[in-house]
């Protein structure tokens, strides 16, 4: 008996060295136990806990079925076999453990929890959630169940009642910091600012160096514009773990931003860490940081893992006319829509339907009041969850869903998991592939994904005939008389600018536009000012490279239509490199200023090249920098040249078929029938 008591003290020991994370002791003392005493489960059970704490869960099975051979009717082992196989990714063998867990007890709500976590695992998250919540019918107590439960909730676009289970987590465990980070990141996205700082500061309260948080409040503040605010917490999260990559890539977008191409050598290593790593990260903020087609692929690939198809559509709704839906969250003034406007007032309504879907933060300006005429229907689904807007959908017979987001900021992937259409297109919002299950086609022309990079995409491809990107002609230049004189322009230069956004200068370009300053007499570089800091970094760039301030002049912002007038500041518009001007392009070339590009590798680098082969504009379409440089001279110093040039441009501007909205609207609804007709 003295025996039996001094045993069961030694296992009540290691009980407890288990419990305080002392596996390597537990093992050990177990292993010696476990010789003398190889009849009683809960030693092996021990050990292979162990090592399943120590994540070696090879070894862990196989102390498990020790454990089973003594015991093979024990609940509590059978779950721990099955979290090991879960572990390892044998998941059906894991089922058949959990079943057998089921029959010997079907009230064990740990059971139920383990399942919940392998189907998550397997993404078919209704199977997940519905385990969750059998769990939770036995115990409500736990807080990791409801958690669990709202990360899935969360992967099906289905955020009211995420918000709720971890809102419930949090009465159970106000401690929680994954459930206060995670309400903080809804919030976000529901643009509710003051709670999602709420949830986040707490979170910090609780952990002053917990990554995740400082890394959603970055995203909070990039949300809301507040750019210096958001370096700020990116850098910090990064700071703290550099292996949260999202922290780091947004950072250098941000610096980018203000012009800052410091920590070039970090930037890379995280880049290359993109691909190597198993961490995600959006690949829209990349594109401007390289020119490699594959490794974008590879980043879209990874990121768009979490929005695996949930449904399948295959209806076949017959309608009388084609139901398009247009869904995005950016229906307002903004410079995608600029572009779609054109597209909305010119759609043959004879033959197509257009219904729109707004799902982004609401701003009904005049573009939006204008854009919404033309729809047949128009639906404000910024407060639906994603089934709300799948069931939505579906009752309107979308034949054909346009993700105009893609993988930008504001994009719902989410949507696209439940198949709101048959057919799912990747059109203008992304210059590239979404990488994306359920996403069946993107629109481009043979130049921009020219052949042998099919590979590259995860959709078909749609080539349009002429060049894919829109070139609405709705645009309105203002009479406002912009004088060079107005902004220290000295008279006879050769003026210089980039009216591209800022985070899509590299430093390669700014230095070639620095010795263009230097090569071209009396030449000036005029820019879009982003901030204070972003003219500050450009003006101490120049200056260290002998470029006095007062050749370079920045712009503030002002309306669209002032905006396209001033352009006739300028002489030459210079392209960035590896995200080209696309919408900027098309201001400029409606306003008769012509566009200088070097062609790259990647969706994004190619576009300008496309707009200006179509306008027959080859001469300004480079391949190298060293092209680049010298064709920008050539311009500049040779006027009969550059008069040629700038003819051309304005007599294809005459004529009336490159400005043509409604011929490339034509165009695109033929694709559009064509892909329609071949399923029904």
């Amino acid at each position: 008996m003295s025996v039996n008591l001094e045993l069961e003290k030694k296992i009540l020991n290691l009980i407890e060295d288990f419990n305080n994370d002392l596996f390597d002791k537990v093992i050990d003392e177990a292993i010696k136990l476990n010789k003398d005493n190889n009849k009683i489960a809960i030693i092996p059970n021990l050990i292979a806990s162990s090592y399943a704490g120590k994540n070696n869960h090879e070894k862990a099975i196989l102390f498990y079925n020790k454990a089973l051979d003594i015991d093979h009717e024990n609940v509590e082992i059978l779950n721990n076999l099955g979290k090991s196989l879960t572990a390892l990714g044998d998941y059906d063998e894991a089922i058949i453990k959990f079943q057998q867990s089921k029959k010997l007890n079907d009230n064990n709500y740990d059971t139920y929890f383990c399942l919940g976590i392998l189907y998550f695992n397997l993404c078919r998250y209704k199977e997940s959630l519905k385990y969750y919540n059998y769990a939770l019918r036995l115990n409500n107590k736990i807080d990791k169940i409801y958690y669990n439960a709202g990360i899935t909730l969360s992967k099906i676009g289905n955020n009211k009642e995420a918000i709720r289970y971890f809102k419930e987590t949090l009465k159970l465990n106000p401690k929680h910091i994954k459930a206060l980070n995670n309400l903080g990141q809804k919030y976000i996205n529901d643009n509710n600012y003051d709670l999602a700082l709420h949830y986040l500061n707490q979170a910090i309260e609780l952990n002053n160096k917990y990554a995740y948080a400082y890394n959603n409040l970055g995203a909070l503040f990039l949300q809301k514009k507040d750019y210096k605010s958001a370096l700020k917490y990116f850098e910090k999260a990064f700071n703290l773990d550099n292996k949260l990559l999202t922290a780091g890539i947004q950072k250098h977008f941000l610096k980018r931003m203000f012009c800052d191409w410091s920590e070039n050598d970090e930037l890379k290593s995280i880049l290359i860490d993109t691909i190597n790593s198993n961490e995600k990260v959006s690949p829209w903020f990349c594109l401007s940081m390289e020119d490699n087609e594959k490794n974008h692929f590879v980043r879209a690939k990874k990121f768009s893992a979490d929005f695996n198809s949930i449904n399948t559509n295959n209806n076949k709704y017959l309608n009388k006319k084609i139901r398009i839906g247009y869904y995005a969250a950016d229906f307002h003034q903004h410079a995608g829509m600029i572009n779609m406007e054109g597209i909305f007032q010119n759609h043959n309504k004879t033959e197509f339907e257009i219904i729109g879907f707004y799902y982004g933060d609401i701003k009904k300006d005049d573009t939006h009041n204008r854009i919404k005429k033309n729809f047949d229907k128009f639906f404000y689904v910024n407060e639906f969850d994603d089934s709300q807007i799948l069931n939505l959908s579906l009752e309107n017979k979308i034949d054909i869903a346009i993700y105009r987001a893609g993988l930008t900021v504001n994009a719902r992937s989410s949507i696209f998991s439940h198949k709101v259409a048959p057919i799912q297109i990747n059109f203008l919002g992304y210059p590239g592939t979404t990488g994306q299950e359920g996403i069946d086609y993107i629109i481009s022309d043979n130049f921009v994904i020219p052949k042998g990079h099919e590979k590259f995409y995860s959709e078909k491809i749609i080539y349009l005939t002429d060049c894919y990107y829109p070139r609405d002609n709705n645009r309105k230049i203002s009479k406002k008389d912009f004088k060079r004189e107005n902004y220290n322009i000295p008279k006879g230069s050769f003026v210089f600018c980039s009216f591209n956004n800022s985070y899509k200068i590299t430093k390669d370009e700014f230095v070639l536009w620095i010795d263009l300053l230097k090569q071209v007499e009396n030449s000036i570089l005029v820019l879009l000012e982003f901030d204070q800091i972003m003219k500050s970094n450009i003006l101490k760039e120049a200056n260290y490279r002998n470029i006095n301030s007062d050749r370079i002049i920045f712009l503030e912002k002002t309306n669209f239509e002032d905006h396209l007038s001033r352009h006739s500041l300028a002489d030459l518009f210079l392209d960035s490199f590896n995200y080209n001007a696309h919408t900027s392009a098309v201001d400029a070339l409606w306003t008769g200023l012509p566009v200088l590009t070097k062609v790259g590798n990647s969706f994004s680098s190619r576009i300008c090249g496309s707009l200006l082969k179509h306008i027959g504009l080859d001469l300004l379409i480079t391949n190298s920098k060293s092209e680049y440089f010298e064709k920008a001279i050539q311009l500049a110093t040779n006027p009969s040249k550059y008069k040629t040039i700038k003819n051309n441009l304005l007599n294809a501007k005459l004529s009336g078929d490159y400005f043509n909205t409604a011929k490339y609207t034509q165009n695109l609804e033929k694709a559009y029938k064509k892909i329609h007709e071949m399923r029904i």
